[in-house]
């Protein structure tokens, strides 16, 4: 967990993101060994947003702490690189009709979602910092899920889970480099709030629920709706310690939730003009 995170000497920023998530977006996880391939690729993105290629070896390290790193012991610790490439959909969008017949929707309006699932990430302290935002809405909500992924949890069924990749970073006051050690749950869950990255898990689970409701026959939330996967890649640890890691209940880098099901219900009524 001291051992500095290769995109360390990476540039920070939203552009430096921006390439960041552009890669992962092309990246087709099995083709992991062909070097020819993922230098191109990763090269050709660098070049465009303006940076140098010497960062390609470090962001070829990244991709491999990715797709073989555990996802935890509540997915049995399967990997990325253990989902078949149709269980895996890429840089879903969506438009999500929030209102209808011109009715408003406030940060009032979606504060009280979170006073719901009392016991899952994300209640009644965040509902106040939502609370105080300048939300006052009508229309579409227009969106990009990074990616959606089919896999199993503990439970031994499989249910469709968002993922999305986050290149904060997140230090110390004494640290300059990535460390691992700095990920853990407690500045994971601080750096959620802090961006609103609860609200946008919430209205990207409405989307995901809402498509399943259309394409899955008998659809079954409970069943079929995972949750989300907040995978801060500067964070991750390297594939070999990973696995030390395996028994423990967090893993650097990695935040997840199951679906607050009461919540998202509450979210699909509100923008269906139900409440």
């Amino acid at each position: 967990l001291l051992l500095p995170n290769p995109l360390s000497d990476f540039p920070k920023g939203p552009n430096a993101g921006t390439c960041l998530h552009k890669i992962i977006e092309r990246f087709n996880f099995q083709e992991i060994n062909n070097l020819d391939y993922l230098n191109q690729l990763i090269k050709e993105e660098l070049t465009s947003f303006g940076f140098d290629e010497l960062y390609t070896n470090n962001i070829k390290e990244v991709l491999k702490r990715i797709i073989y790193s555990s996802l935890g012991e509540v997915f049995n610790n399967q990997r990325l690189i253990d989902v078949t490439k149709s269980n895996i959909i890429k840089e879903f969008k969506f438009d999500l009709p929030i209102s209808f017949e011109g009715k408003i929707i406030t940060a009032n309006d979606l504060s009280k979602c979170f006073l719901l699932n009392k016991d899952i990430e994300f209640g009644k302290d965040y509902s106040i910092k939502v609370k105080e935002l300048n939300i006052f809405s009508r229309g579409f909500h227009s969106g990009c899920i990074d990616c959606l992924v089919k896999i199993k949890g503990k439970d031994n069924k499989s249910k469709w889970w968002i993922i999305d990749w986050k290149s904060n970073f997140i230090t110390n006051d004494n640290d300059i480099e990535s460390l691992p050690r700095n990920y853990n749950y407690a500045n994971l869950r601080e750096e959620m709030i802090k961006h609103h990255y609860p609200l946008q898990s919430h209205l990207y689970l409405l989307a995901v629920h809402r498509l399943l409701k259309w394409r899955l026959k008998n659809y079954n939330p409970k069943e079929d709706l995972g949750g989300y996967i907040y995978m801060f890649i500067r964070g991750l640890t390297s594939v070999d310690k990973d696995r030390i890691l395996d028994n423990f209940s967090f893993k650097p880098g990695i935040f997840y939730s199951q679906t607050p099901l009461k919540r998202i219900m509450y979210l699909d009524k509100l923008f269906s003009n139900e409440i």
